[in-house]
């Protein structure tokens, strides 16, 4: 997701050149565009991380740093965003480290309407051949 992208690189940022969320700022244009693209090795347009930033924004991830100016420039993390995503990468991370059959369950439960069609189909098939046997 283009949110999560953006406040991941804001939060590299703060990492790379130990800062606090008080004193990062970002604005969206073309050159965040391709750092972004090159680091999730995805590749966003500029569009996207402008509905992405205004997502931020109405949850309040971002922030405006400043009044005026366009609505993409000098925008702040908040301690908010910055939870949103550390939430978002630690599930990635629990849900690349399950073992395999806690993938096989997961697996089981998110198409479970798949396998009880399945079984239908298997019932059913099985009752009519009981009766075109009987016959």
């Amino acid at each position: 997701m283009a949110e999560y992208a953006l406040l991941n690189d804001i939060i590299d940022c703060m990492e790379e050149n130990g800062s606090t969320y008080k004193t990062v700022y970002l604005s969206i244009n073309e050159a965040l565009v391709s750092e972004i693209n090159a680091k999730s090795k995805r590749e966003f347009k500029l569009e996207e991380l402008q509905k992405a930033a205004d997502k931020c924004l109405a949850h309040e991830w971002l922030t405006r740093a400043y009044l005026g100016g366009d609505n993409y420039s000098n925008l702040q993390i908040t301690p908010k965003g910055i939870g949103a995503a550390r939430s978002k990468s630690k599930a990635a991370e629990l849900k690349a480290n399950r073992s395999i059959m806690k993938k096989i369950s997961d697996y089981i439960e998110d198409h479970k309407g798949l396998f009880l069609m399945f079984g239908f189909l298997i019932a059913a098939s099985t009752l009519a051949l009981k009766f075109i046997g009987d016959k």
